[in-house]
């Protein structure tokens, strides 16, 4: 049979958890059963990570916040492509997509929540404005994939006529990706760490990643360990106000800000633990990447990330916005090696278990073919591997 020709709408071209998704999916879908095409709704660093990977990726411009010649273009293209599927993913991408969509003549449009619409960093007009058009434009998608059971019960919150197409399929990694005796000293010492912990934190800085707090909690870590380390990996806005908070809790000294970073692994590798502070998020690859390295991990206790770290098993949970917890959390990790190296052991098997890539691809899969099912298209037959 003729490949299903499948388009994924992205929510940015920046490199986030929603690209980090799209990159993984387009890896693992079967080629014989899907011609996949990637759509970027404005120019930037996806766009050549995607066209390097040899990913067919097309740019429509999805700005202003409305902007009916943006549909028209997104509509021709669809139907020029002759999409079978239109997954979107993010509030904007959603909106455009599920009216495009429904233009072209696409017989299936689905929906990809990554993040909770009233944790979105936008106004209050905007997000009035997504939570209006999301719903106004509910009856046009046929299924809504959310990354974790929390988003899915706001989603549903948020637009209750959903709650029969929406379903939850949690985000996965490769786990042979990130092996059990890493090379730890090669970041160390990049980074002229001779002794002492080492805390890492892989986030885009901005304000609901949460790196203040984990600032304001250094000072008591650094009297205890006056070697400790702390790693931040990611770049933004808030880069300069950091490093100045830094320079004002007197801790300066013992962080590295070092960008953005393509050696995870290596990065991960050297850490004793994986701190997200963050006050929102969905379900974070990098706390997957940790558990799959084998790194205690310390976090928030917000939104889906409870369903992936078990409090005092893998990973210790905090509240968000509580410098002292994480302290607390933190020196508990680093004072009981034999324990921080077990819960290690506990978060890798998880992961193994529960959270692979071939597990989300499979699932998100099985929707697509329920949902040509639905639409009254035969859905081509999956190669089998020999056993």
């Amino acid at each position: 049979m003729t490949p299903v020709v499948l388009a994924e709408l992205a929510g940015s071209s920046a490199y986030g958890g929603g690209e980090r998704y799209l990159e993984l999916l387009f890896d693992r879908l079967d080629r014989t059963r899907y011609r996949a095409l990637l759509i970027c709704p404005e120019p930037g660093p996806f766009v050549g990570r995607m066209k390097a990977r040899g990913v067919e990726t097309h740019l429509v411009h999805l700005a202003p916040l409305f902007n009916p010649v943006a549909l028209w273009r997104l509509s021709c293209l669809l139907r020029r492509e002759r999409v079978t599927i239109l997954q979107t993913h993010g509030a904007r991408a959603n909106f455009y997509g599920r009216i495009a969509g429904r233009l072209a003549g696409v017989p299936v449009i689905i929906s990809t929540v990554h993040n909770s619409l009233k944790d979105y960093e936008v106004s209050l007009l905007t997000r009035w404005f997504y939570l209006t058009a999301l719903r106004l434009t509910a009856p046009l998608v046929h299924r809504i994939i959310c990354v974790s059971n929390s988003s899915r019960r706001d989603q549903i919150d948020e637009c209750p006529a959903v709650a029969a197409r929406s379903q939850t399929v949690y985000n996965g990694v490769d786990p042979s990706a990130f092996p059990s005796q890493p090379n730890r000293q090669k970041v160390r010492e990049e980074l002229g760490i001779v002794s002492g912990p080492v805390l890492v934190m892989i986030a885009r800085l901005a304000e609901a990643k949460g790196h203040s707090f984990l600032l304001q909690a250094l000072p008591n870590l650094i009297k205890a360990w006056p070697n400790l380390c702390c790693v931040f990996v990611g770049d933004g806005e808030l880069r300069e106000h950091l490093q100045r908070l830094a320079v004002e809790l007197a801790v300066e000294r013992s962080c590295c800000f070092l960008g953005v970073r393509e050696d995870i692994a290596d990065i991960l590798a050297a850490a004793d633990v994986v701190v997200l502070p963050s006050l929102s998020e969905g379900f974070p690859f990098v706390l997957l990447e940790a558990l799959a390295m084998g790194c205690p991990v310390v976090a928030s206790r917000v939104n889906g990330i409870p369903e992936l770290i078990e409090d005092h098993k893998t990973g210790f949970l905090v509240p968000a916005r509580d410098p002292h917890a994480l302290m607390v959390a933190i020196r508990e990790v680093l004072s009981d090696p034999t324990a921080a190296s077990k819960m290690g052991a506990e978060g890798r098997a998880v992961v193994r278990e529960r959270f692979t890539v071939d597990r989300m691809v499979g699932n998100t899969t099985a929707i697509f073919d329920a949902a040509l099912h639905d639409a009254g298209i035969r859905v081509p037959i999956e190669k089998r591997m020999a056993a």
